[in-house]
């Protein structure tokens, strides 16, 4: 008598199928060419923005929170690029262009405060 596994696929092609997925998928460096643009568009605002922030005349405090930014920037496309390199969304290629400048504003205006919280600033 055999059993039955519930959890097996009643394709009998599904496991050549994912290793052809998982084939197609070992290349990190596809991406949909929806993505360049995108990416020109955010490294122009980014060097902007550094620019801009480097002549704030406040001791570099608004420079370490565009750095801040820029990193949580970046980190947000990788997790966007990994979850759908080929098919995004217009939400993800608009935070992947304009996603700095809100971050910008989240880190400016909530780092001091959250600095204080955690004791570090005064």
């Amino acid at each position: 008598m055999m059993i039955d596994n519930p959890y097996q696929s009643p394709d009998a092609e599904s496991p050549a199928k994912l290793d052809e997925a998982a084939a197609r998928k070992k290349n990190w460096t596809d991406y949909s060419p929806e993505y360049n643009a995108a990416f020109k568009t955010a490294l122009l605002i980014q060097v902007v923005l550094a620019l801009l922030t480097a002549l704030i005349l406040d001791f570099g405090q608004t420079h370490r929170a565009f750095w801040v930014a820029f990193l949580c920037q970046w980190a947000m496309v990788w997790i966007i690029l990994f979850r759908r390199p080929m098919r995004p969304t217009r939400l993800d290629l608009s935070i992947v262009r304009y996603g700095i400048i809100p971050l910008l504003f989240i880190v400016a205006g909530a780092g001091p405060w959250f600095l204080r919280i955690l004791g570090v600033q005064t």
